[in-house]
């Protein structure tokens, strides 16, 4: 397998892509499963929702990238846990105002009212947030990359 990898890149860059896409999956899933119970069971506002199931998912993705994607990293754990906050806290901003703009003023949803959420908007939100979260996996990965780790 080592031989076909390094037909096409260094062994060392694919790991650690394969980690670090590891690591935006399962980041994902804690992102969709933590807003979508936010959301839905908890009854918190979008925004809220989208906050707590950041911060959940910014801390799954910090240990696997930690130990499995930059597990050669030169910084101490607390000056890259600091770095890597601090950094996630400058995108969930970002995250946080698409999801505002695209759903509570570009559609103007309310999203107050469940049972129109559940009988009009079906799986939207999710969809909106699925969006979201794959543009801050991009971005996170080349602030991880370049300055955290």
């Amino acid at each position: 397998m080592s031989d076909l990898i390094a037909k096409f890149m260094e062994p060392a860059l694919f790991w650690e892509l394969f980690w670090y896409g590891l690591s935006g999956v399962c980041s994902t899933i804690v992102s969709q499963v933590g807003y979508s119970l936010c959301f839905r069971k908890l009854h918190l506002s979008n925004v809220w929702a989208k906050s707590l199931s950041w911060f959940a998912a910014a801390t799954t993705a910090f240990f696997m990238m930690r130990w499995l994607a930059f597990a050669s990293t030169a910084t101490g754990f607390w000056e890259s846990a600091w770095l890597f906050y601090s950094t996630r806290i400058g995108t969930v901003i970002v995250t946080v105002t698409l999801m505002w703009v695209m759903m509570d003023c570009w559609l103007k949803w309310d999203l107050r009212d469940r049972e129109r959420v559940r009988n009009e908007y079906g799986w939207w939100p999710e969809i909106i947030n699925l969006i979201v979260t794959i543009l801050e996996i991009a971005i996170n990965y080349f602030i991880a990359k370049f300055w955290v780790f």
